[in-house]
């Protein structure tokens, strides 16, 4: 039986503005998610959406609220969409639907996480389950605001950490994974995180993989996708699902890069060849 309130591993991708303003949410993109990968008090599933409604898909449980029934086939589709994407980029297949749960609003988002209320939560992946702002929320960005989520949203971000989880039994640094959702929403959905950032100073291992959620958003993140970029271009997915399988088995990132590509994390971060 479930408790009420469990201590959980999640990841968070929030934006660092507000959702509703004259910027909206694609400024908010622009700037950047700010990753927290950390341990919080979370209501339980089946208290948060007990008086959710249910939309089935070969893949998903998906819950949402009869606000955002106008949305919730093209939404499913865009889920079953991602699984396929993805399923074929690492050859990944689940037996369990994934379940996702769609909140109408801000406020609401906030009331199943305290801990992040006040930031602008795009999607939330959390021990399995993801967690959505409904589209619904972008309607600012005018009549196409459903292209819109489908480009920028959380969908495809938020499943890339989900499976990647599952494919790493959750040992992965969150640079990592982080650099793993950006490539695949630029590999899928031709959209790239902070395209033309010009670097000042290039972060250090140390500074990605033990200060990742305190380092300046955009650039953290913009690195993680050269650095995951560069390893899938010059060396293929399936080294890096070769890596996966090393993680899973429960080598840490440094023993597990040497195995795959002949350098610890620390040597192929600190070196820099993702920047030539």
């Amino acid at each position: 039986m479930k408790k009420l309130l469990v201590f959980v591993l999640i990841i968070i991708s929030i934006i660092t503005i507000a959702v509703i303003g004259e910027k909206g949410i694609g400024t908010a993109r622009i700037q950047g998610y700010k990753a927290l990968k950390v341990f919080v008090q979370i209501k339980d599933e089946q208290i948060v959406t007990s008086d959710f409604l249910e939309y089935q898909t070969e893949h998903f449980n998906i819950k949402y609220r009869p606000e955002d029934e106008n949305i919730i086939r093209e939404t499913a589709n865009m889920f079953e969409e991602s699984y396929r994407a993805i399923a074929k980029e690492y050859g990944y297949s689940s037996k369990e639907k994934t379940v996702v749960i769609i909140y109408k609003d801000q406020n609401e988002f906030w009331s199943y996480q305290s801990s992040i209320q006040g930031q602008a939560v795009m999607g939330l992946y959390n021990m399995g389950t993801i967690h959505v702002l409904s589209p619904n929320a972008y309607k600012d960005q005018g009549p196409n605001f459903m292209k819109f989520f489908k480009n920028n949203g959380p969908v495809l971000h938020e499943y890339v950490h989900k499976v990647v989880d599952e494919l790493t039994g959750g040992n992965i640094e969150l640079w990592l994974t982080e650099g793993l959702a950006l490539y695949e929403e630029y590999n899928i959905n031709n959209t790239e995180w902070a395209a033309g950032y010009n670097y000042e100073r290039y972060f250090t291992s140390q500074e990605m993989r033990e200060g990742f959620m305190y380092a300046d958003e955009v650039q953290s993140y913009r690195q993680s996708f050269d650095m995951v970029k560069y390893l899938i271009d010059s060396y293929g997915m399936d080294k890096m699902q070769m890596l996966f399988q090393e993680l899973k088995s429960g080598s840490n990132t440094d023993e597990a890069f040497f195995k795959i590509y002949g350098v610890s994390a620390e040597e192929f971060i600190n070196s820099q060849v993702y920047t030539k």
